[in-house]
């Protein structure tokens, strides 16, 4: 009886171990950190927007060819 007790005792800790062990390796992982994008303000909707997205005329900025045309319209 106190045979069986011990050996469920040492396979729950080496259980245990085991687990704690994986938890740490996953946890040294690097996260994948968000890329810092240049920002551009929609000159339309005031929209801030990624520079890759954004369409770009000169020094004009905006988030998308309606407003692009809106803007020419009203200038």
């Amino acid at each position: 009886m106190f045979r069986s007790l011990l050996i469920i005792i040492f396979v729950a800790l080496v259980l245990w171990a085991i687990r704690s062990l994986m938890v740490r390796a996953s946890n040294k992982t690097p996260a994948a950190k968000p890329e810092n994008k240049n920002m551009v303000q929609c000159l339309q909707c005031k929209t801030y927007i990624p520079s890759e997205d954004a369409i770009i005329k000169g020094e004009q900025c905006f988030c998308c060819t309606q407003h692009q045309e809106d803007w020419n319209k009203t200038a």
